[in-house]
Formats: structure tokens, C-alpha cells, sequence
């Protein structure tokens, strides 16, 4: 089995934080978002969240003399800013579903770095905080 490369999965957990749907929706906010204040502030406790995380993982790799990789957001988000509210709260629970899962398997992968795979399972509890919010938007209309 090939060795890990701790840096390489940290940077790519550092892309799935820094150019998540709700960091890009904060950046670029529809204003469906802007009349909901619950849905708005889910949404901002989750970027606030993924921003201290996005925090943590550059202090590691800085820490490890890692090179620093923030990635781009995907094109297709900038198709999502006339969609309603409750399309896009589907789609940050269908893209949250996929992140841990991704999440997951990047822990299992740092088995032999125990700060990395620390700071890896800190961040899927929080994504699995997240889907729980988000999935309370869904379930209660606004």
C-alpha cells in the first residue's frame, strides 16, 4: 500500500472547506437566501465553522512546510443565484451527504498522522453538525 501523503489529503480537505456551497454562497448570496433569517443563519454558522477550519488545515500545512492549494469554486455554482431557497438548501444537503462521505475516508487515510487525522475527524463532526442543521431548514418551512 503506497504511503499517504498528509499534506496532499489536507490541502484537498482545505479545497472541499474553502470552495464549499455555503462559502460560495456567502460570497455570492441570492437574495431567496436574504429573506429567510433561519436559512440565512444556518448558513452563516456553517461558513463561519468551515472558515475556522479552513484556518486550521493552512496552519498545518504551513506547520508541515506544506504548499498551500485553496482551489476554485465550481462553475456551476454561478448558475444558482435565481434558484429558490428550498432548491438550494437540497442542494447543500445532497453536497454535505458527499463531503462526509469524502470526509470519512480522508480520516482513514491519515491512520499514521494522528494531528492530521485529529483535525480531520474534528471536521467531520462538524459537516455531520451541519447536515443536521440544514436538514431542519428542510423540514421545517420557512
Amino acid at each position: 500500500m503506497p504511503a499517504v501523503d498528509t499534506n496532499d489529503v489536507l490541502n484537498r480537505l482545505l479545497i472541499l472547506h474553502h470552495r464549499s456551497l455555503p462559502m460560495y454562497l456567502s460570497y455570492a448570496a441570492p437574495w431567496q437566501l436574504q429573506a429567510q433569517p433561519r436559512t440565512a443563519a444556518v448558513l452563516e454558522q456553517t461558513v463561519a465553522d468551515q472558515k475556522r477550519t479552513v484556518d486550521r488545515l493552512v496552519a498545518m500545512l504551513l506547520e508541515n512546510n506544506g504548499q498551500l492549494d485553496h482551489g476554485e469554486f465550481p462553475m456551476s455554482f454561478t448558475g444558482l443565484h435565481d434558484l429558490s431557497a428550498d432548491y438550494l438548501i437540497a442542494l447543500c444537503i445532497d453536497r454535505q451527504k458527499k463531503l462526509i462521505n469524502v470526509i470519512e475516508r480522508y480520516a482513514s487515510e491519515l491512520n499514521l498522522a494522528p494531528f492530521a487525522q485529529a483535525a480531520t475527524r474534528e471536521a467531520l463532526g462538524e459537516a455531520k453538525g451541519h447536515l443536521e442543521n440544514l436538514q431542519e431548514l428542510q423540514a421545517v418551512p420557512a
